[in-house]
């Protein structure tokens, strides 16, 4: 069985055109190459070339254009849903030039974002209460980590190379030099609120609704972390997912390539709330 299922609107690198981009999925989660085009009919047209009309699905938002095709209509499988939750982060991820980490990486956020979405640890810490995070392995590193969640619904992670760059951040943020804090060395995962596309395809798959940006800044700016940097992230993000105010120190571990990697990360006492 095949699911027919569409992103979008997706912005083209050039201009302001928009296309919508159809997936054929099989039941099982693989799919085809996707197809851009700006009609609903044109799009699965393509998708059903090379495959029998009879073994393929329109997901329902694709039912008017599918009836006009003899399609029938149903609901995608999980396994279609979450590899079309991935392609839409990946595809996201081009948008942001992020696409150099690898699609793999992109499920890998994908997940682990799920799980410490899912734990909220916000509600028991803040973002100006340090975690220890230490990283043994092909890495060898203590950070200084924080969590974050913001009143646009934003969240996320981020781990400060040097110790100490929470009080320095705090510091600028009371002399109004907030900006300044992209030259702070650090790596982080922001769980966006856009584009809608692919928080729309990550919410329908059961996933975080929202879109996991790996990053890197330093006196240089805004740049994309490392892969070795991006495992280090992913295992901190299901590190801190694990852990509660009675369990304060969880170990959370990743292979990086033929060597595993391992993750500490140790938390402060909860901020008490009112």
């Amino acid at each position: 069985m095949f699911y027919l299922l569409k992103l979008g609107p997706v912005p083209l690198s050039q201009g302001d055109t928009q296309v919508q981009v159809y997936l054929r999925i099989s039941d099982s989660g693989e799919p085809s190459a996707p197809v851009f085009e700006s009609d609903d009919g044109a799009g699965l047209r393509a998708l059903l070339e090379g495959v029998d009309a009879a073994e393929v699905r329109c997901a329902p938002a694709l039912a008017e254009a599918g009836a006009e095709l003899g399609l029938a209509v149903a609901e995608p499988s999980p396994q279609a849903l979450s590899s079309c939750a991935a392609i839409a982060t990946f595809v996201a991820w081009g948008q942001r030039g992020l696409s150099g980490l690898g699609s793999d990486k992109a499920l890998l956020f994908v997940q682990a974002s799920s799980e410490y979405w899912d734990a909220r640890p916000w509600t028991h810490w803040d973002d100006s209460q340090p975690f220890e995070v230490a990283v043994t392995g092909p890495m060898n590193h203590t950070f200084e980590g924080c969590v974050f969640h913001m009143g646009d619904g934003r969240a996320g992670l981020a781990l400060y190379f040097k110790p100490g760059a929470l009080q320095v951040l705090m510091e600028m943020q009371a002399r109004g030099q907030g900006d300044a804090a992209t030259s702070l060395p650090a790596i982080a995962v922001t769980l966006d609120t856009s584009p809608a596309y692919a928080v729309d395809a990550l919410t329908a798959a059961g996933r975080a609704p929202r879109l996991p940006l790996p990053l890197k800044t330093g006196p240089d700016g805004v740049s994309v972390p490392s892969a070795l940097e991006s495992l280090v992230l992913v295992a901190s993000l299901r590190a801190v997912a694990r852990l509660s105010p009675d369990q304060r120190e969880v170990l959370s571990s990743v292979v990086a390539g033929d060597e595993q990697m391992q993750v500490r990360v140790r938390a402060p006492a909860p901020r008490v709330r009112h």
